[in-house]
């Protein structure tokens, strides 16, 4: 339903009129704003001054936009019972007839949740303490902003086997390469130098050394890692470094590893 406008008649008008006019004016304009609550008090102060009915009609459209569709109504009827011979009695009535229907085919099992009180519940006063304790001071309570930090201490803490076993897997591959080279320079020399002197066999050997050494710190590096990841618990102490050592003696290649906590 479109907003009806007031056409000012050619003679003077009234302080009330006026007053009217100024009103309607504004509703109109917070109509167009959406501001719907300032809208009905307007076109309501406008209708108390001027008793116009089409003015019933513009508050019957802000409660469709306010979603009251009973108070809609009502305006609706008072504008039939104002204005029976009135040039929208027709569409009025037509409107009454829609809003009805969507009224009726409106859910009605919810049932509108009670009004809040506005005042605030009254609270029980506390006991008093019993007479023998009243002037005992009272222990602060213990505050609680280290139990995150100490619930995440006592959780696992796997860095050290996941650093034994990197290790383990580094020490691998060069076993792999110092092996490769080793047995490459072997078959070069077996077929070039007879017989070989010491400073042609001193590369492979000492890549065959090398070979031993880094596949000693591998097997001992992922034992340790594997022994460290299986073993950690939550309320055990866990490993906080690893150190492994590795000498190389006359007779061979000695290896020695250690896990602080």
């Amino acid at each position: 339903m479109g907003l009806l406008s007031l056409s000012a008649p050619a003679t003077a008008q009234s302080s009330a009129d006026d007053l009217a006019r100024r009103h309607f004016e504004s509703g109109v304009a917070y109509l167009e704003e959406s501001d719907y609550e300032n809208a009905l008090k307007a076109f309501e102060k406008s209708y108390e001054l001027s008793r116009r009915p089409e003015i019933l009609l513009n508050i019957a459209v802000v409660h469709e936009r306010l979603g009251t569709p009973s108070a809609a109504i009502a305006a609706l009827r008072q504008y039939l019972t104002e204005a029976p011979e009135g040039e929208h009695v027709e569409t009025v009535r037509r409107r009454i007839e829609n809003l009805e229907k969507r009224q009726a085919s409106a859910p009605s099992s919810a049932t509108p949740a009670p009004a809040a009180s506005s005042t605030p519940p009254q609270e029980a006063p506390a006991p008093a303490p019993p007479a023998s304790a009243q002037g005992a001071p009272t222990a602060a309570p213990t505050p609680a902003k280290n139990a995150p930090a100490e619930a995440a201490s006592s959780g696992r803490n796997r860095s050290p086997a996941f650093i034994a076993l990197g290790i383990g897997a580094a020490a691998t591959a060069g076993a792999v390469i110092t092996g490769i080279v080793a047995q490459r320079e072997y078959d070069e020399k077996k077929d070039t130098c007879r017989p070989c002197s010491e400073s042609d066999l001193a590369l492979g050997k000492g890549m065959a050394l090398a070979n031993t050494v880094l596949l000693g710190v591998a097997v001992a590096a992922v034992g340790v890692g594997v022994t460290l990841y299986l073993s950690d618990t939550p309320d055990e102490p866990v490993a906080r470094s690893v150190d492994l050592g590795v000498a190389v003696l006359p007779a061979g290649a000695a290896m020695s590893g250690r896990v602080r906590f």
